[in-house]
């Protein structure tokens, strides 16, 4: 959701300051998950390849992909020990002339089996090196990096209303952040629904659990009915 009002000079200037605390957040959390990657990955893929992976599977744009390897790579030299860098050079990976897509423009649903076709891209990179092992630490590790930036996005949403509280609702600071990071519809559903609970459960008294049906006995509760065929309603 857009502002349906010019911001002030200071409204626009919290909303910018706000808005690179976040960019970080989320930058912090791709560098985190990338090293993991590599890491994981580190006796069959370079690091380039590595990263290349990461940056398709997590739909990164290449100016996102050479931030995230450039922070990525000065992480890994100082844990070696290597003097700082101030701006280490990231080269993504080229696709081969068989591996372009050759329907650029297709949607997201229209993208079937997203990790084979990313996969497929890579193969003949690792050639005989592919193993089952591989394409499992990789298809783990793109899960929980993805959920790891959910639940980042989901703490930014909040940072956003914590600094916008003085002059909107929460629920516009947090459409307000969604709008501004250009979140998917989707996933900005769910961001949304879960910064929203978040806050109810500070601000709202608990659900009595002891209001809830219990099984004869037992003191659990109850399951919802199972509805077959047949059933009438």
């Amino acid at each position: 959701m857009a502002l349906t009002r010019n911001p002030s000079k200071g409204l626009q200037r919290q909303i910018d300051l706000t808005t690179a605390v976040c960019q970080e957040r989320l930058l912090a959390t791709h560098v985190r998950h990338v090293l993991a990657l590599v890491d994981l990955t580190s006796d069959q893929l370079p690091f380039d390849t590595a990263l290349d992976i990461y940056a398709r599977i997590l739909k990164l744009t290449p100016e996102q992909a050479r931030n995230v390897g450039s922070r990525a790579l000065a992480a890994l030299g100082r844990r070696n020990g290597l003097p700082e860098v101030e701006d280490p050079e990231v080269r993504l990976l080229e696709d081969e002339p068989e591996d372009r897509d050759p329907y650029p423009h297709r949607t997201e649903q229209e993208r079937a089996g997203r990790f084979d076709e990313v996969f497929s891209r890579v193969r003949r990179r690792i050639r005989g090196r592919v193993q089952d092992d591989l394409r499992n630490r990789i298809n783990l590790a793109a899960a929980r990096a993805e959920d790891s930036l959910f639940l980042t996005h989901v703490d930014n949403a909040l940072i956003f209303a914590r600094a916008m509280a003085d002059e909107m609702q929460i629920h516009e600071a947090v459409d307000l952040y969604l709008d501004t990071m250009s979140i998917p519809d989707g996933v900005s559903d769910v961001v949304f629904n879960r910064a929203l609970r978040t806050v109810a459960d500070d601000v709202l008294p608990p659900i009595d659990a002891s209001r809830a049906p219990k099984r004869d006995g037992d003191g659990r509760s109850v399951a919802p009915p199972q509805l077959t065929a047949g059933t009438g309603a």
